[in-house]
């Protein structure tokens, strides 16, 4: 039922309106409400805030509809469309309405035909208006609450490796979205041994999100009683496949340090091959074998792999989103780019050289919005003469 409150001095102008909507007012489809003057009008309105339309006059004893228009203005919470109903028909008084906010305007003597469409309108508007005010208070919450998961996801993320020992490790994570399907680590399993993982889940939004924390978690609790990199991701798999009904698959590279030699073993399930950065800054894929992402079927098999770091050289670790960037041209950023970006940069720090890799990726995509996350972690190898050297420049 529509609340319409009509502001009309005229005294015939109620019976009029009452007998032309009587049907409407039975049927409950309208609850019709009068006042005589602007300040009756006000008292009705603050008595009565679900009004939907106001019907006014605007020469009227105490208050007349124009200056009824502008304290109508003052009340926030008021969201009634208003129709002006006047034999003051001239272009100053239509001007002087519609600047105050009145829907339409309506010359007396009243068309009740004319008015009815007038009212139609102005009732329908206002309804569009509400469900716009309320769906935008509704975005505005769900904003709210991507804005805490996004603080959430990159709150878990792991900060730098601390400096000083024989490795340093960074990373870096940028969801496309309000969240990602990306997800790195650093797991400290015990003296001599780290572990270190990435992966991408297949998929965007919250979902995805889901699924990469999920794996983040995992992965952390199996990697503290596993050195063995393809027991992990197996043992990782056999939860995730029973547990995936909407099939958002995992990508992932997990690898462990060994800190006194710089072996690293790794196992790849699906995942882009990490690069080699020597000392001498040469970039080179590291290769072996690799298997289907996670969570597909749990009757896959993974290997470990090993690779020997001589002190000075790096692995770096990516997610698709940074080689299948796409720039102005439709071209994607591509490995090979990547790889001359990485030689570019092979002798910055770490996080330095990251930096620049992602400003290098923002120029080439320019305005393109990313169609995906980009995450890429880096493992420096110093070797274990650095961490003695640094802990004896400690002590000194």
């Amino acid at each position: 039922m529509a609340n319409i409150l009509v502001v009309d001095d005229e005294v015939d102008v109620e019976p009029l309106i009452r007998q032309r909507f009587r049907h409407a007012v039975r049927a409950g489809k309208i609850n019709l409400l009068f006042a005589h003057d602007g300040e009756q009008a006000l008292e009705i309105i603050d008595a009565t805030p679900d009004i939907e339309l106001i019907i006014t006059d605007i020469n009227m004893p105490v208050m007349d509809g124009l200056t009824l228009l502008e304290r109508l203005s003052e009340r926030a919470h008021l969201t009634a469309k208003s129709i002006i109903v006047s034999a003051y028909g001239d272009m100053a008084n239509i001007r002087a309405g519609m600047n105050r906010g009145a829907f339409d305007f309506i010359t007396k003597p009243i068309s009740f035909e004319d008015l009815e469409r007038t009212m139609e309108r102005a009732l329908d508007k206002g309804r569009m208006d509400r469900l716009a005010r309320e769906a935008h208070v509704q975005v505005l919450e769900i904003q709210k609450e991507f804005d805490l998961a996004r603080r959430v996801q990159m709150g878990i993320l792991p900060r730098p490796w601390p400096l000083g020992g024989p490795e340093d490790l960074v990373g870096f994570m940028r969801p496309a979205r309000e969240v990602g399907g990306d997800a790195f680590d650093f797991i400290p399993i015990n003296e001599d041994h780290v572990g270190f993982a990435i992966a991408d889940v297949a998929g965007k939004g919250i979902a995805a999100a889901m699924v990469a924390s999920v794996t983040h978690a995992l992965v952390r609790v199996l990697a503290s009683d596993l050195l063995d990199p393809a027991e992990c991701v197996a043992r990782l798999n056999q939860f995730m496949a029973a547990h995936n009904p909407e099939m958002l698959f995992v990508t992932m590279l997990y690898c462990v340090l060994d800190r006194r030699t710089g072996v690293v073993s790794y196992a790849n399930a699906g995942h882009p091959w990490p690069l080699m950065v020597n000392s001498e800054g040469v970039v080179s894929p590291l290769t072996g074998t690799i298997s289907i992402p996670v969570g597909i079927t749990n009757k896959a098999n993974w290997s470990t792999m090993t690779v020997a770091l001589k002190p000075g050289e790096r692995l770096f670790l990516f997610t698709d989103g940074l080689t299948e960037a796409v720039g102005a041209s439709g071209e994607h950023y591509g490995e090979e780019r990547l790889s001359q970006n990485l030689q570019a940069l092979a002798h910055e720090a770490p996080g330095e050289l990251m930096r620049k890799l992602i400003v290098a990726i923002d120029e080439f995509t320019g305005s393109e919005q990313a169609s995906d996350d980009m995450t890429c972690l880096m493992l420096d190898w110093h070797g274990r003469g650095h961490a003695e050297a640094t802990a004896l420049s400690d002590i000194r």
